[in-house]
């Protein structure tokens, strides 16, 4: 068994501080919504009642960008997005998203894998033939958890090549933004 190198002790496990409301996250650092992501569990959409309201809170990529882009999405979250929210039906396995207030592109939602590091998410995908999305929606893939008494956090990616949601071969699913759940919609 090694010892840690001259001047340097194991890191302690980051603190992750108690989320306790939505809208404390718009414009949080991806760094940082990541690793609350990682302390969450996969979201229960009864949680979230049928029309939960939504906001973009980072875009994943851009650190090094992001106290530039930090001030206009704050500014954008409160009215300026077209995507306000989602709802659940069919005791939650899918659903669609609101834009601009209108019902639009179907999605099927299950418990599955994240990409990002196997554990459990709610997962979001738009391909199914039925609900034809006009591409790109269709190469969605949305994972939620919740972080906080009715508050899930999710990161969109965007699917290229291979097609299907599963990941198929070829497939590389790129992170693009965090968004976040709350009830009220």
């Amino acid at each position: 068994m090694s010892s840690p190198a001259a001047g340097h002790e194991p890191s302690a496990p980051r603190a992750v501080p108690r989320i306790g409301s939505l809208a404390s996250l718009v414009g949080a650092h991806p760094d940082a919504l990541s690793a609350i992501f990682a302390t969450g569990r996969a979201t229960d959409p009864a949680e979230l009642g049928d029309t939960p309201r939504g906001r973009v809170l980072a875009l994943t990529q851009g650190s090094e960008v992001f106290l530039v882009v930090r001030p206009v999405l704050r500014a954008l979250s409160d009215a300026g997005f077209p995507w306000r929210a989602k709802t659940f039906d069919h005791g939650g396995n899918s659903g669609q998203d609101v834009v601009f207030g209108r019902r639009v592109f179907r999605f099927q939602a299950e418990r599955g894998p994240s990409q990002v590091d196997g554990l459990p998410a709610l997962v979001l995908t738009y391909d199914a033939p039925v609900h034809k999305n006009p591409w790109p929606v269709r190469a969605l893939r949305d994972e939620l958890r919740t972080v906080g008494p009715g508050i899930a956090i999710g990161r969109a990616f965007f699917r290229t090549g291979g097609g299907g949601s599963g990941g198929s071969p070829g497939a590389t699913a790129v992170p693009f933004l965090w968004f976040g759940l709350e009830p009220g919609g």
